[in-house]
C-alpha cells in the first residue's frame, strides 16, 4: 500500500459504521527525512487502510466551506499545524490519525468497535506521565487521571460528535485569543514553542538559544497545544472513548524519532 497525496481520492474511500476507513498523517512540507521515511514505510505496510499524507498546502483542499481553516494556521509551527490538522480532519471527516511514526499494528479490525454508536473515539491508553499537564475546567489535574485518557499520537475517530465539535470550538477559541501574537511572531522553526521561565537570566539564555537555533523568541504557544485541550475533553467524554486500539510491543516499533 502507498500513501495517497491526491486528496481528490478522499471521496472514494469506504466507510464502516459511519467512520471512513482511512488514516490521516501530516508532514508540513518538503520530503520526509530518512527516519520518517522508514517510519512511513512501516506504517503503510501494516495499518490495513489507505493512508493520506497531508501537507500544509494540500490541507486547504480539505477545507469545508461552512467551517474555514483558522487564519492562525499559516503562522503555526509544523508541530502545532499537525495539532490543528488532526482535530479538523477528525471532526469534519473522521477516520484514523497517526503521527508520522512507525507502527507494526493493523488498525483495520478496530473499526468493528464502532458498531456501538456510542463510541466516538478509539485510542491507546495514555501512560503515566504522558497526560497534558493542565487542569480541566472542573479543577482536575489531568496527570492524576492518566488511566482514563488516551494518547494523542494515534486514534480512530467518528466524525461530527459532541466530543469532536467541542474540540474544534475550544481550539478555535484558543487560536482567536492568540491570533494577533502569532501574526507578530509567526513560527520560524518546526518545533517552535513559547519561552516559559520565570527567572530573568534563564529567559535571557533561552532567548539567545532560540536566536542561535533559528527559532522565534516571541512565539506565543506552549508545546502541548492539542493535549491541553484534548485531554480535559477526553476525560469529560471518557464513557464514549475506547482504549482498545492495539499497540506495538515496542514504542514506535523500536524506531527512535526526534
Amino acid at each position: 500500500m502507498e500513501s495517497i497525496r491526491d486528496l481528490s481520492a478522499v471521496s472514494t474511500v469506504s466507510s464502516k459504521y459511519g467512520v471512513p476507513c482511512v488514516m490521516w498523517c501530516y508532514w508540513s512540507e518538503g520530503e520526509l527525512n530518512e527516519v520518517r521515511l522508514v517510519s512511513m514505510e512501516h506504517l503503510l505496510r501494516h495499518v490495513g487502510v489507505p493512508v493520506f499524507l497531508v501537507t500544509k498546502e494540500t490541507f486547504y483542499q480539505l477545507e469545508k466551506a461552512d467551517f474555514p481553516i483558522h487564519p492562525a494556521f499559516r503562522y503555526l509551527s509544523a508541530v502545532h499545524q499537525s495539532d490543528y490538522v488532526r482535530a479538523y480532519l477528525w471532526h469534519h471527516y473522521g477516520g484514523a490519525w497517526h503521527d508520522v511514526k512507525a507502527t507494526e499494528v493493523n488498525f483495520s479490525p478496530s473499526w468493528e468497535l464502532f458498531a456501538d454508536q456510542t463510541v466516538y473515539l478509539i485510542g491507546r491508553p495514555e501512560v503515566k506521565g504522558g497526560a497534558a499537564k493542565i487542569k480541566a475546567p472542573d479543577g482536575r489535574w489531568m496527570p492524576d487521571h492518566w488511566r482514563d485518557l488516551v494518547s494523542v499520537i494515534a486514534w480512530i475517530g467518528r466524525p461530527d460528535t459532541a466530543f469532536s465539535a467541542e474540540m474544534m470550538r475550544n481550539l478555535h477559541r484558543y487560536l482567536d485569543l492568540h491570533l494577533e501574537e502569532l501574526e507578530e511572531a509567526p513560527a520560524l522553526h518546526p518545533r517552535e514553542k513559547r519561552i516559559d521561565a520565570a527567572n530573568f537570566v534563564v529567559r535571557a539564555l533561552k532567548r539567545r538559544f532560540y536566536q542561535i537555533t533559528g527559532r522565534r523568541p516571541g512565539y506565543p504557544l506552549p508545546w502541548t497545544v492539542f493535549g491541553n485541550i484534548f485531554h480535559p475533553l477526553n476525560y469529560k467524554y471518557r464513557d464514549h472513548v475506547s482504549t482498545k486500539l492495539p499497540q506495538d510491543q515496542k514504542k514506535n516499533a523500536g524506531i527512535y524519532h526526534r
